[in-house]
Parts: structure tokens; C-alpha cells; sequence
């Protein structure tokens, strides 16, 4: 477990990130993201999926450079959430009907609370930045 969150600590301080160009792995990593903010066994109608991705999108996937119509065509061509043939319909599928790929990372992210996560992560990688720009500037200023 220590491992999915090492690599999506690496990956969610990033901006601006196309999921199409994405490895699979860290895509299945953004789209484990998506489908752990979408309540499970629920029936949901697109406009619900699509207001709970925007929100993601907005938050813990704020970093993914997509919107909501794509995210949703990808959780569902993925596996991680079944649509109904009309397109009325959508179920993220519950962590043992996932792909077996997918599931260490659907339970893994069932252990946080995922906004809080990747805030903290975003926020100590700003932190970071700021801290080597100070030291930096001081060397500049100093040499």
C-alpha cells in the first residue's frame, strides 16, 4: 500500500496532466481517485456523475488536465464504473468487480480521505518550492 501511495504522491503535485498520455498505471491511479468520490452501489443519473467528477476534478484531481464528459468516458471504458445501454444510468462497481489490477488501488484509497491527502501533498510540494526559492534567493543575493 505504501508503494500506491508513493506513486501517487508523485503524481498528483504535477499540473496540467493529460490522462490520455498518462502510463496505464497512473492512469488507473486518477481513475481510482474518481471512482472512490462516487458512492458505491449507487444509481446514479448523469447529471449526478457528472456534478460529483466535477467536484473531483476541482479537488483531489485538480491537477488532471481533462473535464468531467472525458473523466466519466474513462472510468466507464476502464471498468470502474458500469453504464446502463441507454446511458441513463451509471454504478461505480464495487471494489471485488473491478478489474484484479484495480483493486489494491480501490482499496487502498478506501484507507483516506482522499481530498485531504492530496491537499496536504499539493500543499507540503508548495511548501517544498517555496523553501528552495528562499534558500536561492539568499545565495543569489549572498554570491
Amino acid at each position: 500500500m505504501n508503494q500506491i501511495f508513493a506513486r501517487l504522491s508523485s503524481l498528483v503535485v504535477k499540473d496540467h496532466v493529460s490522462l490520455g498520455n498518462l502510463p496505464a498505471a497512473e492512469q488507473a491511479l486518477a481513475l481510482a481517485i474518481a471512482h472512490a468520490r462516487l458512492p458505491a452501489a449507487a444509481a446514479l443519473g448523469e447529471r449526478e456523475v457528472n456534478e460529483v467528477l466535477k467536484a473531483a476534478l476541482a479537488g483531489p484531481l485538480c491537477w488532471l488536465d481533462t473535464d468531467h464528459v472525458e473523466l466519466r468516458r474513462w472510468l466507464v471504458d476502464a471498468g470502474w464504473v458500469v453504464r446502463d445501454g441507454f446511458g441513463r444510468e451509471y454504478r461505480a462497481r464495487p471494489h471485488a468487480a473491478l478489474p484484479a489490477a484495480s483493486q489494491p488501488l480501490a482499496r487502498a484509497l478506501a484507507t483516506v480521505d482522499i481530498v485531504r491527502w492530496v491537499a496536504a501533498e499539493r500543499e507540503q510540494r508548495e511548501r517544498s518550492r517555496a523553501e528552495r526559492k528562499t534558500r536561492w534567493q539568499a545565495g543569489a543575493a549572498a554570491g
